[in-house]
């Protein structure tokens, strides 16, 4: 989705989503910045799951998108952006 992203890994005995978003805070001029500022929520579950794959991924990946949305807000990002309503969907592979 443009220049949000998200990556979702899942194995045998964890899980673990992450969702980033650029974000430049509102105190910090862009030419002072070394590197590129952002908001990365990260979820991750341990252990067994009732769900499993593709359906596993999705959810840690939109809890982790919701977690996101409300750290950019709070975080009074320059360039405020609309967030879209969903990220696209996982499908098996």
């Amino acid at each position: 989705m443009g220049d949000i992203e998200a990556l979702a890994q899942v194995g045998t005995h964890a899980a673990t989503s992450s969702v980033y978003v650029p974000c430049a805070p509102p105190g910090v001029p862009k030419y002072n910045a070394s590197e590129p500022y952002a908001v990365v929520s990260q979820v991750s579950i341990s252990g067994p799951a009732k769900a499993k794959g593709v359906p596993l991924r999705q959810t840690l990946t939109d809890i982790a998108y919701q977690l996101t949305q409300h750290a950019y807000k709070l975080a009074e990002c320059k360039n405020h952006r609309d967030f879209p309503r969903a990220l696209p969907r996982y499908k098996e592979r």
